[in-house]
C-alpha cells in the first residue's frame, strides 16, 4: 500500500517543493521598491509552506522508521543510511525512497 503511495508522492512533493521556492522569490521581488507590503498572498504563501515542511518531516521520520526496521546485509549499511537521512533530511529520505524503499522488507 506504501508503495502506490510513495510512487506518486514523492514526485509530486518535489515540484510542490521547487513551486514554493519560485512563488517566494516571485512574491518578494514584486514588493521590492514599494513601501508597504502585499499582505494578500502571505497568508496563503506560509500556509503552503507550513505544509511543504510538514510533509517532508513526516517523510523523513517514515524513511528513518523503515532504515531502522530493515534487515540490510551489513549493519553499517544502516548506520550509514541513517546519518544520510539525518544529515541530508528530505533529500536524504528521498535518495533512501529510491534505493531502498521501494523494495519489501
Amino acid at each position: 500500500m506504501t508503495n502506490k503511495i510513495f510512487k506518486y508522492l514523492v514526485p509530486v512533493y518535489i515540484v510542490w517543493f521547487i513551486a514554493q521556492i519560485i512563488f517566494f522569490f516571485s512574491f518578494v521581488f514584486s514588493q521590492i521598491g514599494k513601501e508597504t507590503m502585499d499582505l494578500s498572498l502571505m497568508g496563503l504563501l506560509l500556509l503552503s509552506h507550513f505544509l511543504v515542511i510538514i510533509s517532508g518531516i513526516a517523510f523523513t521520520i517514515y524513511m528513518l522508521v523503515d532504515c531502522a526496521l530493515r534487515k540490510l546485509k551489513k549493519d553499517s549499511q544502516k548506520v550509514m543510511w541513517v546519518i544520510i537521512i539525518y544529515l541530508f533530511n528530505v533529500f536524504g529520505a528521498i535518495i533512501y525512497y529510491y534505493i531502498h524503499g521501494k523494495n519489501p522488507r
